[in-house]
């Protein structure tokens, strides 16, 4: 389960504004980065540890013309954690669903054996980070020096 973060720039004399800001934007996106992987972990359900331990950080790069950062969760449990499952877990995401990177259209119905069981609610933990960090994010940017709004 990933999320993404993005910065663009005018294609306008690119090499020259490569060497001065990529440098910068990539920075500022690291940054960005760190600190919705530190919410993350502050805010995501502990259990056994595995998922709070999957946050990190998976990429910074130049793509074309925007500077990227995706942060992910790479337990395999952690989109059941993050979006529920089940029909205990429909509608208990409280956001809109992402339109790429989610494993389902829905909430997952999984009844092993037809044991009757049910489910769980969302307990996000991506989403509400990148909300929570939204002003640190904005503070790395103005540290390179971006003109923020």
């Amino acid at each position: 389960m990933n999320f993404k973060a993005q910065s663009k720039f005018s294609p306008v004399a690119l090499q020259a504004l490569q060497a001065r800001i990529v440098p910068k934007l990539v920075a500022a996106v690291t940054e960005g980065c760190s600190a919705v992987v530190d919410e993350a972990q502050a805010i995501c359900p502990v259990d056994t540890g595995e998922l709070v331990s999957s946050i990190h950080t998976a990429s910074v790069e130049l793509v074309g013309t925007s500077v990227q950062g995706v942060v992910a969760a790479d337990a395999p449990h952690a989109g059941f954690v993050e979006f529920g499952t089940g029909v205990r877990g429909e509608g208990t995401y409280p956001y809109d669903l992402p339109e790429t990177g989610v494993p389902f259209s829905s909430s997952w119905v999984y009844d092993y054996k037809q044991q009757g069981w049910i489910g769980h609610a969302a307990q996000p933990f991506l989403r509400p980070a990148i909300d929570s960090a939204r002003s640190a994010i904005l503070d790395a940017y103005q540290k390179q020096g971006f003109t923020v709004r």
